[in-house]
């Protein structure tokens, strides 16, 4: 009888035992792998969401740390050469590196999940990062200003060359040229001089000249007008002013909407490129928010306002960022290329290069005319990814992808940015302009004249935050998961052998 009963107890224990051994191994593989990841995913989602008087609003108003700005600038090694038709021989000159702060100002929620603001932004020249250079550093640069002003003058009035081009050094004084040499920051930001006391003594047609350029000012963001003098700077524009009223989402209604760029100036759509609603000219992109538990598949896009166009950015990597590891996503290769046919409407037929047919440009660049009212070509850093006939048509151009390109760095659970940089050259095509004596004999080449890399690198405090707040927590939770799981799995094994050796004769 005494056996008989311990066989039964025994018997209800390893059942009591294989019970709760399931309960921990697929009640915690569910809890640990469904339940707790699902519950992060939401917190950190309501991080996302903008709210006032969180500490998302705070950083999507202002970021509490200004962005890296950083100017290389091609130096001209043989303009006297050039302008009698030899290749185009350039040096990269920097970094000039400046502090970029960003701020949002004019606030306006048109809805509760619409949210209107302008962008400001300032730059700050840091000496200590610049190292060797200064913004007092001359370079010898291709003279955008003049020859854009050159271009414009035979699309327009050619035969005023005859009139024009003896009083071209009373109209531009120390920057009259195709070359001249230049300190950084008038170049920049400061602007270089031509038509003093509005063209008063530069003679009869310089004088009709300088007042058709004033009339004109509104048309171009990179000439103003000061104390009766027309300045040209590249970036004046841009510094203690904003770029545009922007209208995202609050994430509020939608949570992956959250920070979602959806007008630009009040509009879906820019007018900028062919098409009234084409791809080319629809607003959208991620602007300060990155959704959480970022994928390789996933694609972001973010539209800059400078360029007048969306970029988009593909998986490229995994990358590790101060001990942090982040999926790595860059722009697509043929960004500035008519070979994408979704890039199409950006080509209006009316580019003119260096062999001076009106049509598209090959890849690797894009027309900026429309976008600034300048012959700009944009392109990525060196030309990376140009075509070939572009690149070799001056010397100097070294692409390297690690360089050059454009690419963002997420954290793939909380989808923070690790890394950011922004990376884009300015160009111009260079060619004889007819009926000017002067230039008659130039070289033709794709001349580049800077190009810029903006960055961003989280901070130390916001490593440390996430690895307290975030990592040391899913790093508690997984040894949680994984004792209750092996402890389930354990009570399981030690039920089965106990039931195997009970039967065993």
């Amino acid at each position: 009888m005494v056996n008989s009963i311990d066989f039964n107890v025994s018997n209800k224990i390893l059942i009591v035992l294989g019970v709760v051994g399931s309960i921990l191994v697929f009640g915690g593989a569910f809890v640990g792998f469904k339940v707790v990841p699902d519950g992060i995913n939401m917190k950190l989602w309501e991080t996302k969401v903008l709210k006032e008087n969180t500490e998302q609003w705070n950083i999507f108003v202002k970021t509490p740390f200004p962005f890296t700005f950083k100017v290389y600038i091609y130096d001209v090694k043989n303009p006297e050469e050039i302008l009698e038709g030899e290749k185009p021989l350039v040096e990269e000159v920097g970094p000039f590196v400046y502090k970029l702060f960003k701020w949002k100002q004019e606030i306006d929620w048109s809805t509760p999940d619409d949210i209107s603001y302008n962008l400001y932004t300032r730059y700050e020249f840091d000496k200590d990062a610049s190292g060797l250079y200064s913004d007092e550093t001359k370079v010898t640069i291709f003279n955008s200003m003049f020859y854009s002003i050159m271009l414009k003058i035979e699309e327009t009035q050619p035969d005023a060359f005859g009139l024009i081009e003896s009083e071209l050094p009373k109209i531009f004084g120390e920057n009259d040229g195709l070359f001249i040499k230049v300190k950084v920051k008038d170049y920049l930001f400061e602007g270089l001089k031509f038509c003093e006391n509005e063209g008063a003594n530069a003679g009869f047609a310089g004088s009709m000249f300088c007042r058709q350029v004033i009339g004109k000012l509104h048309e171009s963001k990179t000439l103003r007008l000061e104390n009766k003098t027309v300045l040209f700077s590249n970036m004046h524009y841009k510094n203690n002013t904003h770029s545009g009223r922007f209208t995202v989402k609050s994430g509020q209604k939608t949570r992956e909407e959250a920070g979602r760029l959806h007008l630009y100036n009040g509009k879906e759509y820019i007018s900028t490129w062919s098409g009234d609603k084409s791809i080319c000219n629809k607003i959208r992109g991620v602007t300060t928010v990155f959704p959480v538990d970022v994928k390789p598949d996933m694609i972001f896009e973010s539209f800059a306002e400078d360029i007048c166009r969306t970029v988009a950015l593909e998986y490229s990597s995994e990358e590790t960022v101060k001990t942090l590891n982040g999926l790595k996503f860059v722009a697509k290769n043929d960004t500035f290329s008519t070979s994408n046919k979704e890039n199409s409407c950006f080509c209006q037929n009316k580019t003119r290069t260096f062999d001076t047919k009106l049509g598209c440009a090959k890849d690797g660049i894009t027309d900026l005319s429309p976008c600034t009212g300048g012959p700009v070509m944009v392109s990525f850093p060196h030309l990376l990814y140009g075509n070939k006939e572009y690149q070799t048509s001056v010397q100097g151009m070294d692409p390297d992808k690690s360089k050059h390109e454009t690419s963002l760095i997420l954290e793939p659970l909380s989808g923070y940015p690790l890394y950011a940089a922004q990376r884009i050259q300015f160009n111009m095509f260079l060619r004889p302009i007819e009926g000017m004596e002067s230039l008659a004999n130039v070289s033709r080449a794709l001349m580049p004249l800077f190009w810029v890399e903006e960055t961003l690198l989280i901070g130390d405090q916001y490593i440390e935050m996430m690895k307290s707040e975030l990592f040391h927590t899913m790093n508690i939770i997984n040894i949680v998961k994984w004792i209750v799981i092996t402890s389930g799995s354990a009570c399981l094994i030690i039920a089965a052998l106990a039931i195997i050796y009970k039967r065993a004769p």
